[in-house]
């Protein structure tokens, strides 16, 4: 038998089409030849008995994955997006090696795929054999491989990046990295929407995430400010400025749900005797009760700042139930940009307990951890007209991060130090919330050019934070597509 590889498929399209070109290209580069690629409802006996197989598919569409659960080497988590993984001997001939890949659906086929890639080629894959040399790195896949399995499927079922839409360099490699990491949703903020939002939209969608669009209800950078003006026809304004803006820009382009903010950005909880709580919630349940009679399906995220509504929740538990809360600035890291502030982590996890399931079974919980790269405020300005997101040059990136390094390499040092608290916070939300959405702030990062650890750290406690983060941090640190910011 020859100790060649043979990658066998259900169907080449859709999320298994993403799948298939991440993981071909990935195992091709360990390898001398080209990876012969065929579908499973066209193998022969005589190829089976020839060729080590590397079979990718859904268990109940794939006869081969079918006969290996039958023996039990594979039991898929009959849970949206899990999957399961064996690598050894196959079972089904007298000699030769098997990796199967079974999904229990098309993004459980995608994200079997990327584990595959990034944990078994990262680490399982140098764990036997002799160091010698460039074939110790190179052509991994002559050897006997290393047996491994692997049942799994997310604990936190939204996970998502958050990030200002003028930031995004290049899409395509962003939500490529993104699907990558096991990422399924993108919240994009704009002032006006892109030209080329409809292909975003479709690009995402093909890398198994979903888009939200964010834009302001009352927003602006000066949040006390908008509050002390604010009046019967402020609200007005704003209700009917948000019925247009969603109209005119985003109604037709596609994505999978909008998200806003408010006025809610300052420490104050009153202004000029108006509730931050009581106004704010005043102003979403009547403009989004509004955009829902029209639009009964929409989904809506409200991105919600816990600084000036933490002492009035009795009022904020009043929020419409079609409209998740997202919450921002809930304490310490990691709430905080700074991954160094962790000195009030027990109450922010207090906290976090009270606003959990504060609306009940309903409401829905959301929350944006930070301590990443973030928008460089000291340069910012807003844009009135429309643009094109993501066509920015490969020159134009490769610069760009030589700058985000900077940043980068700080941030890295908070994580390594601090990161426990991080799955402390997820493992806490995973255990006691129902079905969170978790949110990175991940902008103005290079995400697209140079997937960094504290991002890729991130993405992995999402999907599974139970476990000692030393060993997390060990395969993560491994990942062929992560880097260390080194400037």
């Amino acid at each position: 038998m020859e100790n060649r590889w043979t990658l066998v498929y259900d169907e080449y399209k859709g999320l298994q089409k993403t799948a298939l070109n991440i993981l071909s290209g990935t195992v091709s580069g360990y390898l001398t030849y080209v990876l012969p690629m065929i579908k499973v409802s066209e193998l022969t006996e005589e190829i089976a008995k020839e060729r080590n197989l590397l079979v990718v598919g859904k268990v109940k569409t794939n006869p081969i994955l079918s006969a290996l659960k039958e023996k039990g080497l594979i039991k898929v988590p009959s849970q949206a997006e899990g999957y399961s993984i064996y690598v050894g001997k196959n079972p089904l001939q007298e000699e030769g090696q098997i990796i199967a890949i079974a999904g229990f659906d098309a993004h459980g086929v995608l994200y079997g795929c990327m584990d595959f890639c990034n944990r078994y080629c990262g680490k399982k894959l140098y764990q036997s054999g002799c160091i010698y040399g460039e074939h110790f790195f190179e052509n991994r896949f002559d050897e006997q491989l290393v047996d491994w399995q692997v049942s799994t499927a997310p604990k936190i079922k939204t996970r998502a990046i958050w990030t200002w839409g003028h930031v995004i360099y290049d899409y395509r490699q962003f939500f490529m990295n993104m699907a990558r990491l096991r990422f399924n949703e993108v919240v994009m903020w704009n002032d006006v929407a892109p030209l080329n939002a409809k292909d975003i939209v479709e690009y995402a969608h093909s890398m198994g995430i979903k888009v939200i669009w964010g834009f302001a209800w009352g927003w602006r950078t000066n949040c006390s400010k908008m509050l002390e003006d604010f009046n019967e026809d402020t609200a007005k304004e704003i209700k009917e400025t948000v019925l247009n803006k969603y109209e005119e820009e985003y109604a037709h382009i596609g994505g999978d749900g909008i998200y806003f903010q408010s006025f809610t950005e300052m420490e104050q909880d009153n202004i000029g005797g108006k509730s931050v709580a009581q106004v704010v919630t005043d102003l979403v349940n009547d403009t989004a009760d509004a955009l829902l009679k029209k639009h009964p399906q929409l989904h809506i995220q409200f991105g919600l700042h816990a600084t000036s509504v933490k002492n009035q929740l009795d009022v904020i538990k009043t929020v419409d139930n079609r409209v998740e809360i997202v919450w921002e600035d809930c304490g310490a890291f990691p709430y905080h940009y700074s991954p160094d502030q962790i000195y009030t982590f027990n109450d922010t996890i207090d906290f976090t307990g009270k606003i959990l399931n504060l609306r009940g079974n309903e409401g829905g919980f959301g929350a944006v951890m930070k301590g990443m790269v973030n928008l460089d405020w000291g340069s910012f300005e807003h844009f009135t007209q429309p643009y094109i997101l993501g066509e920015r040059t490969n020159s134009y990136l490769a610069e760009r991060q030589v700058k985000k390094n900077k940043l980068w390499k700080i941030v890295q040092a908070g994580w390594l130090k601090n990161a426990e608290y991080v799955r402390q916070m997820i493992a806490y939300i995973a255990k006691n919330g129902k079905n969170p959405i978790l949110q990175g702030l991940v902008e103005d990062g290079m995400f697209e050019n140079q997937i960094m650890f504290p991002a890729a750290l991130f993405a992995a406690l999402l999907w599974d934070p139970n476990g000692r983060i030393e060993d997390i941090i060990e395969e993560v640190s491994k990942y062929p597509c992560v880097g260390f910011a080194n400037v």
